[in-house]
């Protein structure tokens, strides 16, 4: 009997040698937001901080360490972008400790990658918050000695028992990437300094000398998304074919601000939106702004001790921060200087608005926030090309509807009134790092430019009046304006191009009427057009402009340029006349979705007939408008 019960303890415990834990987490496109705190209303908000995030992190590594689980923990770029405090810093041009760089310390990041918005401030100032990092940094399709700090590669290495941690060891093989379009997007930032070469033939590569090299597990941080859609032959989007590569097990997913496990990427049959996988593998992609922290627990088997590690089952969850979450006082502390700093600096006065500007609207008719950033945008551009040879090309200005809701929540509209404005409130109209830049191009090319852009509203029709009247999987930047025509909407047409900006033969396409000083637009004749750099880069999946169509290209950030705009004479930004309206007498009702204070402001909207119609499970305020 005695025997037999240590031949069953012996097999146990060889049992338990073959057997392990390991618990992955993943952070992915925090854009700086390490406190929950809205800098444009100056108060506390509800959504997600790296502060709330802390206390999800050392929670599951405290329930790891009583299990006896390894836990690594990863973040996935986008780092350094995203709010108002971002950008104070890098105007500062200081070397004082990045306060993010701080908090990842802290938190002990045992590795991270890069995103395409960690180029926004330029590659020497990322070469400046990098270089503080003790973690290893790691993309793998870059090549830049501006960057001397970045790896190619990366392995981590974790006991196999934790009761051993000076016995056996598990190899971690850790790749990054990001979408190789960042040259293009970011051109006036490396051209000539980085390459980005595409992701899927490094990754390959990589990853099948990572496992040479002894890789037990092979996690690549992908600073890309799944496609909902064919993206064309540049797609930025990769994660799916990122999952089908041999050598590559575990995949954290980012980018798109989109979240999975979850209903977020129901249409994809290569996925189960349940358990977390992507082609068999497993997959975690946290949302934007410190939403979620991503789990994904491992169990990894073998044979014997002389075979390799298989993972023979996997656990993915989200953890989601909400207002519940306590931020953690650690993270607090590191950010409490600078986030006062920031606070400060934004409440300095800069200008007079002369009528109030909200975008509770924007997407059902023209809203005064586009047409303050194109008018600022024409204005800076007209300056620029005074005296050059495109001083007497028509000129027009593009923009782009921010701040609609969205993915980012009912809380994601802006409302000022006329008077006084602080630097906050200008931070608040252009969220984004974008650049003014000026493209030299066609009647034609901007026929195809609206087209695309009305691709964010469904295709409607009579006999439906609860149908949204915006597609929920396109963000409202997505929507561009271009002030200077004049131009009719039918949305009851199929639109002219598919979302990855193919041509359908069978589509008439939506945009009518279109007239450039009052009269037919020429689809010859050549216009300058006021833009960012996103968008001439290519950004939103429009047309990738040419060195040779770009007129513009300086240093001039856009919020500088609304600053500026409204300092200056020429200030009637607000007065702009309205470029487009949906063709009238549709005899078409939808919903459109709006922030709850909306309420008060229907008056702006009184010919669309709105109704309140309650609001939804997350907060939208639901208006029926009758096109």
């Amino acid at each position: 009997m005695i025997n037999a019960k240590r031949q069953e303890n012996n097999i146990a415990d060889r049992a338990k040698l073959n057997e392990i834990r390991l618990r992955v987490l993943a952070t992915s496109d925090l854009h700086m937001q390490m406190v929950a705190f809205d800098y444009v209303k100056d108060c506390p908000n509800r959504d997600g901080s790296l502060a709330k995030l802390a206390t999800l992190i050392k929670s599951e590594r405290a329930q790891a360490a009583r299990a006896g689980t390894a836990c690594l923990l990863f973040d996935n770029g986008d780092t350094f972008q995203g709010t108002p405090l971002a950008d104070l810093l890098a105007h500062k041009n200081s070397e004082d400790p990045h306060p993010m760089v701080a908090c990842m310390k802290a938190l002990n990041f045992q590795a991270g990658g890069l995103g395409n918005h960690d180029f926004d401030h330029g590659i020497d100032r990322l070469a400046s918050y990098l270089k503080q990092h003790e973690m290893p940094v790691v993309c793998s399709n870059l090549t830049t000695a501006a960057l001397p700090m970045i790896r190619k590669s990366h392995i981590v290495t974790v006991p196999v028992r934790a009761e051993d941690p000076n016995g056996e060891v598990l190899h971690i093989g850790v790749l990054s990437t990001l979408p190789d379009k960042t040259a293009l997007w970011n051109r006036h930032h490396v051209a000539e300094r980085a390459e980005f070469s595409p992701p899927l033939p490094v990754l390959r590569k990589e990853a099948r000398s990572l496992k040479a090299a002894g890789a037990d597990v092979v996690i690549v941080l992908a600073h890309m998304g799944l496609a909902l859609f064919d993206e064309g032959k540049d797609p930025q989007n990769q994660i799916s074919d990122v999952a089908a590569l041999d050598d590559i097990d575990v995949v954290i997913g980012g980018h798109t601000h989109l979240r999975f496990p979850g209903p977020d990427h129901q249409v994809l049959s290569e996925a189960d939106c349940a358990k977390g996988t992507v082609h068999g593998k497993p997959v975690v992609q946290p949302g934007a702004s410190a939403s979620d922290l991503g789990v994904i627990n491992l169990k990894l088997e073998r044979s014997n001790s002389a075979s390799p590690w298989t993972i023979t089952d996997a656990v993915v969850t989200l953890r989601h921060t909400d207002k519940e979450t306590v931020e953690d006082p650690e993270i607090l502390d590191i950010v409490s200087s600078v986030h006062a700093e920031t606070r400060a600096y934004l409440a300095q006065p800069v200008a007079t608005l002369p009528k109030p500007v909200n975008t509770f609207f924007a997407l059902a008719q023209p809203s005064p926030l586009p047409a303050l950033l194109a008018a600022a945008k024409k204005w800076l551009v007209a300056e620029a090309v005074k005296g050059s040879v495109h001083a007497d090309l028509p000129l027009v200005a593009v923009a782009s509807a921010p701040l609609t809701g969205g993915f980012d929540g009912p809380d994601n509209f802006l409302n000022l009134s006329k008077g006084q404005i602080n630097r906050q409130h200008v931070a608040g109209m252009n969220p984004y790092a974008n650049h003014v830049w000026a493209v030299r191009t066609t009647g034609a090319q901007l026929l195809d430019w609206l087209e695309r852009s009305v691709l964010i509203f469904n295709t409607l029709c009579s006999d439906n009046p609860d149908q949204l009247l915006v597609n929920p999987q396109v963000p409202g930047f997505r929507y561009d304006a271009i002030y200077g025509l004049r131009y009719k909407i039918d949305p009851r047409n199929m639109p002219l191009f598919d979302p990855s900006g193919k041509r359908s033969p069978e589509a008439n396409g939506r945009i009518q009427d279109v007239q450039w000083m009052g009269k037919p637009l020429d689809k010859e004749q050549e216009f300058l057009v006021a833009t960012t750099d996103h968008r001439a880069g290519g950004g939103g999946l429009y047309k990738t402009f040419g060195d040779s169509e770009i007129v513009i290209h300086g240093h001039a950030p856009l919020q500088d340029a609304v600053m500026e705009f409204l300092m200056s004479p020429e200030n009637v930004a607000t007065e702009t006349e309205c470029p487009w309206e949906f063709v009238p007498d549709m005899n078409v009702s939808a919903i459109m979705l709006s922030a709850p204070g909306a309420i008060d402001y229907l008056d702006e909207i009184s010919a669309l007939k709105p109704t309140p119609c309650g609001e939804t499970e997350d907060g939208f305020l639901r208006l029926r408008v009758h096109l």
